[in-house]
């Protein structure tokens, strides 16, 4: 991302996610297709407006924005529109978290929750739910920020202002694209391009500069190579004409010369990198970016043979990586000398670097920047004659690429389309030959009347058996294609480990119910497998999957038929239970954390002991209606109460069994500290013990 003269690392992420207040326009097209016709624009505070957008402009570091902002905050009331009230506490939260004061960024945003909820406004509450994954994704919890998604785009189908939509899409897209799922990060951006479209004040080129740049990179990454350019070239001209070469350039040359090397154009791209070298060597804004175009010198180096030059070159990358601790970098610098060696025949010495940075690379870097080095260590492998474990790297990198391109559904439903497609034809090509044939025999057969009289009861039998045998081959093409689509539909809403329903099937299921506003007795516990990422690490991923995979099976043991378990993200479980007494909940949590513990689960390798800690609640929580306290904030509540267990030793489960005032006075607390509520008696909660030992 290009860096603005002048500006701190806040100030670039809100002037490009964020931005000042946009004009409203009077045309808006949001990403869904519901209509907002009837919904008014939020209002905002004029003055609290124009001062937050001073700031992005004039504050020259995170400390000094901070400071004047809780200045502002001291002048807010309850006659301060919600909307400038929720903006200015997401900015504070964010610049605590750049100060890395992450408990107070969580404590602020909370705070701006409920502001956004208690206004029902959408802009509010996607403006939150959107920050909320930005301070996620700067803490470097991609899974986390990526979980997070679903809350913000409910909000945002209804959103109103350009400023909050260009944020929340452009960000969404941004996750997207970092996830390598190029379609959804395309789509979102595209929906940001409209909301900036209806802007015109001087950071709207900004805006689409960066924008187009973000379109360029998926175009790249689908091997769309001239779409790609085209965005650079649109991008390029937006920056001459609005001055902002000292912005961009550089980030521009850079994306020309990745776009120039993933065509296998290794001149163009020397030439364009060399350039950019000498340009930014000694300009301080753009310093950080040398080490990178260094090692893709190098890394031309290696595809053209050049290895001396490429040693030289990615030498002085190293260096500069170390100096500037570029952790990232100087690993794949590392990589590359490595294979560099391997390529001049000293196998043990490259082959060690390239083993080193893949082992420090799993389980920290995406699996799309995983499965590209393992293809590069694989060759090296080979070349090596070092075939079985090169083979063994291959097999992991398939993996890991079918886990990023998951694209075998589509092409099933394609091909069987395609299938359907020629059987209909072929159908068709023989009716009409056998028409012919027929029209052909009725001429020759012409002056004998009885002949035809046998011809065309023999005919109309074959029609009949003809259009019988196409409306069953049709039938049975249809109902292939019903059955697929319904294995499609399924799939979508089902976790591919597990085979559990997964987090979008239950939000759609519990929506339902708000929306037909269902009469309910149910319960939620929500469960973590503890010590998950230990497990991972002394055991191998492969084990932690079967270890999740037992979880699952053994809540599924425990559970009736209408309950309903799903795996809620990573090693977290979520169980709802369907007409629950709630004097019968406690006995089936501890029932759950017996049937975990009870017994090690057995991996591929060896036993491992296994317990859980949970929370637990009955839904509605104390009879409050949806919109006291909507499944969303009971789910967060029963997160507390996990999260209590978590902190109190683990192996446990936390229930809230009874709400001890009435609401109007324990939200707030409860919205923001459980154990605060539990310690002056607000609410009542009973701890319940799993196993000491497994057996």
């Amino acid at each position: 991302m290009a860096c603005l003269k002048g500006c701190s690392t806040l100030m670039i992420t809100l002037l490009l996610f964020w931005g000042g207040t946009f004009a409203h326009a009077q045309t808006q097209i949001p990403l869904a297709t519901a209509s907002n016709d009837d919904i008014a624009p939020p209002q905002l505070d004029a003055n609290l407006e124009a001062e937050l957008d001073r700031l992005l402009i004039e504050a020259d570091s995170e400390q000094a924005m901070l400071e004047q902002m809780q200045e502002l905050r001291q002048n807010l009331d309850d006659d301060t529109a919600p909307m400038s009230r929720v903006r200015l506490l997401s900015y504070i939260a964010l610049s605590f978290t750049y100060l890395d004061q992450v408990d107070k960024a969580y404590d602020l945003i909370d705070k701006a929750e409920i502001i956004a909820r208690d206004s029902g406004l959408p802009d509010a509450q996607a403006e939150v739910a959107a920050t909320r994954i930005l301070i996620k994704n700067i803490e470097g919890k991609l899974t986390e920020a990526y979980t997070l998604i679903n809350t913000a785009t409910v909000h945002l189908e209804q959103a109103q202002l350009p400023r909050v939509r260009y944020f929340a899409n452009n960000l969404i897209g941004s996750i997207y694209l970092e996830k390598n799922n190029t379609e959804r990060a395309l789509e979102h951006l595209i929906a940001a391009s409209t909301a900036v479209n209806e802007t015109d004040d001087e950071r709207t080129p900004i805006r689409r500069i960066f924008l187009k740049l973000r379109i360029a990179e998926i175009y790249n990454k689908q091997k769309l190579y001239e779409q790609a350019i085209e965005q650079i070239d649109s991008a390029e001209a937006i920056m001459n004409e609005a001055g902002l070469e000292a912005m961009y350039g550089p980030e521009i040359t850079f994306l020309r010369a990745v776009t120039a090397t993933e065509q296998g154009l290794y001149d163009q791209a020397f030439d364009i990198y060399s350039q950019l070298e000498r340009d930014i060597k000694n300009d301080p804004d753009w310093g950080y970016m040398q080490t990178s175009v260094l090692n893709n010198l190098g890394d031309l180096a290696i595809r053209t043979k050049r290895f001396e030059a490429g040693i030289q070159v990615l030498q002085e990358a190293l260096t500069l990586a170390v100096e500037n601790n570029d952790v990232i970098n100087e690993e794949l610098i590392r990589f590359n000398l490595g294979f560099i060696d391997v390529h001049l025949g000293q196998y043990e010495q490259g082959l060690s670097a390239m083993r080193n940075v893949v082992e420090k690379a799993r389980g920290k870097w995406s699996n799309s920047e995983l499965e590209m080095l393992l293809g590069e260590y694989a060759e090296a492998l080979t070349m090596a004659s070092r075939h079985q474990q090169a083979n063994a790297i291959l097999t992991e990198q398939r993996q890991l690429r079918e886990s990023v391109f998951n694209t075998e559904l589509q092409k099933n439903v394609t091909e069987l389309q395609n299938l359907y497609d020629s059987k209909d034809k072929a159908q068709q090509i023989e009716l009409l030959q056998r028409q012919k044939e027929l029209s052909d025999q009725l001429l020759e057969n012409e002056r004998q009347q009885q002949v035809i009289l046998i011809l065309g009861v023999v005919v109309a039998l074959l029609l009949t058996a003809l259009a019988f045998y196409l409306y069953r081959a049709a039938h049975r093409s249809n109902q292939a294609l019903k059955q697929a689509n319904a294995q499609l539909a399924d799939q979508s809403l089902r976790d591919p480990l597990t085979g559990l329903l997964n987090r979008r099937a239950m939000q759609q299921e519990l929506q339902r119910q708000e929306r037909e506003q269902q009469p309910s007795n149910d319960a939620m516990v929500l469960l973590d497998i503890d010590y998950f990422k230990r497990i991972n690490d002394h055991h191998g991923h492969s084990a932690g999957d079967e270890v999740i995979r037992a979880v699952a099976q053994r809540l599924l043991d425990v559970c009736r038929d209408n309950d309903k378990v799903i795996r809620w993200g990573g090693e977290e479980f979520l169980i709802y239970l369907k007409n629950t007494d709630k004097d019968a909940l406690p006995r089936f949590v501890l029932r759950m954390l017996k049937a975990i513990a009870g017994k090690p689960i057995k991996t591929e390798k060896e036993e491992l002991p296994v317990t859980a800690t949970a929370g637990f609640i009955s839904y509605p929580f104390a009879d409050l209606n949806q919109a006291e306290m909507d499944w969303e904030a009971t789910l967060q509540l029963v997160d507390k109460a996990l999260y209590a267990g978590k902190v109190h030793g683990r192996n446990q489960a936390w229930g809230i069994v009874s709400l001890n005032v009435p609401f109007a006075q324990a939200h707030q607390v409860l919205d923001t500290d459980l154990a605060k509520a539990i310690e002056q008696n607000l609410v009542s909660a009973i701890t319940l013990h799993g196993p000491r030992h497994n057996t």
